[in-house]
């Protein structure tokens, strides 16, 4: 091992003291207690995959009925050629 990878390193996975700082400036900025800050990301991780699984499942039944939605707009312009 190298000096400078000694020196560098150590046992945390993350430097403590910049971990301290991070946690004191969301605190600061959020003014947000942690358990509030959890439940938000929480939040927002759960709420991606379903956003994306609803959409998902809109656009497959606007292609099975071949409306618009998620055909590109090809239906939309099949009912305005005619």
């Amino acid at each position: 091992m190298s000096v400078f990878g000694y020196v560098l390193h150590h046992s945390e996975a993350i430097d403590p003291t910049l971990a301290e700082w991070i946690r004191h400036k969301i605190d600061d900025i959020l003014g947000l207690d942690p358990g509030t800050i959890v439940a938000i990301l929480g939040v927002v991780i759960l709420a991606f995959p379903l956003g994306l699984g609803i959409l998902a499942s809109r656009r497959r039944r606007a292609l099975a009925r071949g409306t618009g939605e998620g055909a590109g707009g090809e239906g939309e312009a099949r009912h305005h050629a005619h």
